[in-house]
């Protein structure tokens, strides 16, 4: 059956909603380093789903076609337009960001029945900071998973405008369930990675498909270096990249990671690395067409931090 959509209009822009399903499996019962590395079929599963609705531009071709026509200095003042619409990683990593609380909330539960210590669901009570956060996929579900505050920046207006609508109506929605308002957790601010001032502080750090040119790319990297080398308390990091375009992986190239790789040596922590997801049946906007498109799709992550008490 197709997606019951609703149609709205923010400023005298029509903007159309859709719901994303957020779907996982984990183990129900076992240490912590089993459940990472998930590979017993013979364990019990159970099933987390969180629906998601987000709000899009419901005809962004024309914006973006305009976009590509700016020179430089108008498209500063606009900020890009392609968090309108929502991208796959944001899907990766709002499923991954569920794996990983609650296969700590169940190991938790698990541990506590054996008298034994385990880290807590990593989302509890934490301040999440999402870079380039679009629609706001990953911003609900850092809600819904906890969080006490979720920082969601982009630098385009219109898009925090639609991120912030977005989440509104889903404290309206959910607001009943957790018998707690979640009024006021995520927070719409518009935050530029290429100027001086510093990152806001968080426990997790998550960027989902913000790396679509070679030079964002090696600034996300640079504010990678900055928040894990440069902070008392090291977030733990989510980063995704549906698109994998040509020189924007920042794993390479970019000195600041280097020195990253050799600081995280020093300390005897894991260092960055990509590891490849397939994504089945995502249905998105079309982008430069106007009907939806259905595909699958691979996308490297960094999933890094995790396991750092």
């Amino acid at each position: 059956a197709s997606e019951e959509r609703e149609r709205s209009k923010l400023g005298g822009v029509p903007i159309i909603s859709r719901n994303i399903p957020i779907d996982i499996k984990i183990p129900t019962e076992s240490s912590e380093s089993h459940l990472r590395n998930n590979n017993d079929t013979r364990k019990g599963m159970i099933r987390k789903r969180f629906d998601i609705t987000i709000w899009e531009m419901e005809k962004p071709s024309e914006l973006i076609q305009a976009w590509w026509t700016f020179d430089e200095s108008e498209r500063q003042a606009t900020g890009d337009p392609f968090g309108t619409v929502m991208w796959p990683g944001s899907i990766l990593a709002s499923m991954e960001m569920m794996r990983q609380h609650y296969i700590r909330d169940f190991s938790q539960s698990y541990m506590s029945e054996q008298h034994e210590t385990s880290s807590k669901p990593p989302f509890k009570n934490a301040t999440v900071l999402i870079l380039g956060a679009g629609t706001g996929v990953e911003a609900q579900t850092a809600a819904l998973l906890g969080a006490k505050k979720v920082v969601a920046t982009d630098i385009n207006q219109f898009t925090l405008r639609l991120l912030d609508y977005g989440a509104k109506r889903m404290v309206e929605s959910y607001q009943n369930v957790f018998g707690k308002s979640m009024s006021g957790v995520v927070e719409a601010h518009y935050f530029d990675i290429f100027s001086e001032t510093p990152l806001p502080e968080s426990d997790i750090i998550i960027a989902a498909d913000v790396l679509y040119n070679p030079e964002l790319a090696a600034q996300v990297g640079r504010r990678i270096y900055e928040a894990i080398s440069k902070n008392d308390t090291i977030p733990k990091l989510i980063v995704t990249d549906s698109q994998k375009f040509h020189g924007t992986d920042f794993l390479v190239g970019v000195k600041e990671l280097k020195e990253l790789s050799s600081l995280l040596r020093e300390r005897g922590l894991e260092e960055l690395q990509w590891e490849m997801r397939q994504l089945s049946q995502v249905r998105g906007s079309g982008v430069l067409v106007d009907e939806d498109q259905t595909y699958d799709v691979d996308v490297r992550m960094i999933c890094w931090g995790w396991d750092i008490q």
